[in-house]
């Protein structure tokens, strides 16, 4: 269970009964463009429903949750309470604002809205969660524990609520009770790492070593991402004087977060104590680079710089903690150590005089300094008699889980579409391939994206722009957006002059699938379609807009039941329904694909797209068959290598599923040697 929840796309919100049908429909296409992560335009489109209809609350809402994901809680918040001023009956809307208050370290606010919510929903374990979550960082760990404990008299089968509990015992000071929770957390579910490193890190901090470091290696047996795992167990082997296996831990650290200072100062000093100083020296180099506030790695890096005889660097780098720390004597002798090698005898001699009366004269300068420098000449002759080549401080999970990661940027401002991604690659196919105006380029992708009748299409230019094959597009901005509104009405205007013509209705499709009404989309395709039955452009670009239509569809359904936990006769009913007509999406789509690859048989997008939509329906042995077609056609379809790779892994053939993954690194897609790291222990 992760300790909180990211704010839904959908978030439940039912669109209530319009008077003006033009309305509904700007709604449900600002929906649309708010899932598929187009923030800026569902913004434009919930700004024409509030500017027809004020006194509607939901768009209110859509808006603040597009707010959110772009990282403006202040204006989401406002807009929650405009929302909940219209219909104070939305639970959605307190969960909103509630969500935003919490971003912003108003947790008592926060811990009101969710308690508002959960008077609507009281038994939604999302609700429940996320109350739990705001108590605990506001410190009310009693109120957090009651949260944790109506969880699971509500959901007793959870097994990572043992997790959460021992969690928020140890916060507790309760060692004894997070113990038996976390005992308990492993006899439900054994396969979990995350079970095991949390009693990993229990036993380290009770000095149990051996315990501590057999619950480690399980963690890491059972494919644990977690690179504190590694950092934690390598401290042990330390402790043990087992030093390769150490340094092994430290490599795979840095592997999982290349931007773990802590991983990258363990084994600058493990390296430093093998007698490695020259790795020792890069390693806190790069620690520096990442924390330039580390002032132990900077004092190590300084005495590995006299060591190794580079005098001259390290006269710099303990000027820079003298800088800092003006009665440092260490610092003071190293310079002078610095200067007896350089043959600098006068500045060598003048730095240990300094020393000197820094020495005799302490208490004087204790009193006159707001800096202890007894306390820090302390601190640092610990530092200098240290050769066990560990830090002394084990890697906390707990205190990492404390960071936010819901932190997102604004995808506009790193061109990543919608939130971040997590440090680790996520185990996710890559997405189906479409057709736009405009995709990112993936550096050393060499998938063949050229294909010969796009091609021709192109040139005969009878689109807005020309039309490129991607499974990576990105997001407009709001001239972008502007422009193709434009684009719709002059192609509106040519149609209501000549309605014969097929191109104009896929122009016009394309046009309005960029600006997420993709009702409009299709509309245009099925006219295209039967002006030019032979029109493969038309039905390979049918079956993605479908397919992104249907997703849509499917994810609203799925968080509504997710929270809501309403098993209503009513509801049961309605998810029957949705589910058929699921199914009927599907062989809608795949009737689309199998006409494209019937009119061009070597269009290996298609059967790649084919074969995701068959994982989701977990017909997994035709969804490789269609991957290998697809390979067969492009022996470099990088994308095919990667997916085909995880759903042979999936099915239990991790040897032919390595073996893909390592052809898809070879190829471009670099995440590949992540999840082989991974998946081979």
């Amino acid at each position: 269970m992760k300790k909180f929840i990211f704010i839904s796309f959908c978030l439940l919100c039912q669109v209530s009964a319009m008077a003006q049908w033009n309305t509904e429909r700007i709604l449900t296409i600002g929906r649309n463009a708010l899932y598929f992560e187009d923030y800026v335009l569902s913004i434009q489109y919930f700004n024409q429903v509030i500017k027809i209809k004020p006194y509607l609350a939901e768009p209110y809402l859509y808006r603040a949750i597009a707010k959110l994901q772009l990282g403006d809680f202040q204006s989401a918040d406002q807009d929650c309470s405009e929302a909940i001023e219209r219909n104070p009956f939305m639970p959605q809307a307190y969960y909103a604002r509630g969500y935003a208050r919490r971003r912003m370290e108003f947790y008592k606010e926060a811990t009101a809205d969710f308690t508002k919510a959960l008077e609507f929903s009281p038994n939604s374990l999302y609700l429940l969660m996320n109350r739990m979550d705001v108590r605990e960082r506001d410190k009310d760990y009693e109120g957090a524990m009651a949260d944790l404990e109506t969880y699971r008299r509500l959901s007793p089968k959870t097994a990572s609520i043992y997790y959460e509990k021992g969690r928020l015992q140890l916060s507790m000071k309760d060692t004894v009770g997070a113990t038996l929770s976390f005992d308990k957390f492993l006899q439900m579910d054994s396969a979990s790492c995350l079970g095991w490193s949390a009693r990993g890190f229990l036993k380290m901090q009770k000095k149990d070593e051996k315990g501590a470091l057999s619950d480690f290696s399980e963690a890491i047996k059972r494919k644990s991402t977690f690179f504190g795992d590694y950092i934690n167990r390598g401290i042990l082997n330390v402790q043990r004087k087992n030093y390769n296996q150490a340094l092994n831990d430290y490599n795979e650290a840095i592997k999982l977060d290349k931007n773990s200072d802590l991983a990258y100062y363990n084994r600058g000093l493990l390296r430093a104590n093998l007698g490695d100083n020259n790795n020792a020296l890069s390693d806190l180099t790069i620690v520096l680079k990442l924390d330039s506030t580390n002032n132990e790695a900077l004092l190590r890096k300084a005495m590995l710089e006299n060591t190794i005889g580079d005098n001259r660097s390290a006269i710099k780098d303990y000027k820079k903690i003298i800088e800092k720390y003006q009665y440092f004597i260490p610092a003071y002798s190293g310079i002078a150590e610095a200067y007896d090698a350089l043959g600098n005898k006068k500045d060598a001699f003048r730095y240990r005089q300094l020393a000197y009366n820094i020495e005799q004269n302490k208490d004087y300068l204790n009193r006159k300094s707001k800096e202890n420098i007894v306390a820090n000449n302390k601190m640092a002759k610990n530092t200098q008699k240290s050769n066990s080549g560990n830090k002394t401080e084990l890697f906390n999970r707990f205190a990492a889980q404390n960071i936010d990661d819901s932190e997102t940027e604004s995808k506009y401002e790193n061109s990543n579409r919608g939130a971040v991604q997590d440090k680790y690659t996520d185990v996710v196919n890559e997405k189906s391939f479409t057709l736009t105006y405009y995709a990112k380029t993936v550096e050393n992708r060499q998938t063949n994206i050229f294909y010969p009748a796009l091609d021709l299409y192109n040139k005969q230019r009878k689109l807005s722009s020309i039309l490129k094959i991607t499974n990576n597009e990105i997001p407009l901005t709001s001239e972008l957006i502007n422009s193709h509104f434009e684009a719709i009405n002059v192609i509106s205007n040519q149609l209501s002059q000549d309605d014969s013509n097929p191109d104009y209705f896929f122009n016009r499709a394309l046009e309005f699938a960029l600006v997420q009404d993709f009702n409009s989309s299709i509309e245009d395709l099925n006219k295209a379609i039967i002006l030019r039955p032979n029109f493969m452009l038309a039905y390979f670009y049918r079956a993605s807009i479908r397919n992104k239509l249907a997703e849509f569809i499917k994810s609203s359904a799925d968080q509504t039941s997710t929270v809501s936990n309403d098993k209503s006769a009513i509801d049961k009913a309605k998810k029957i329904q949705e589910e058929n007509k699921s199914l009927f999406d599907v062989e809608m789509i795949m009737r689309d694909y199998e006409k494209v690859n019937a009119l061009s048989p070597d269009f290996s997008f298609a059967y790649f797209n084919k074969a995701n939509i068959l994982c989701t329906q977990k017909d997994f042995k035709t969804a490789i068959s269609n991957f290998s077609k697809a390979i067969e056609i492009d022996a470099d379809f990088a994308e095919a290598y990667f997916n085909r790779g995880l759903t042979y892994i999936f099915i239990g053939e991790d040897g032919k599923g390595l073996a893909d993954l390592s052809k898809a690194g070879e190829l471009g897609i670099y995440k590949s040697y992540n999840l082989i790291q991974r998946f081979k222990k």
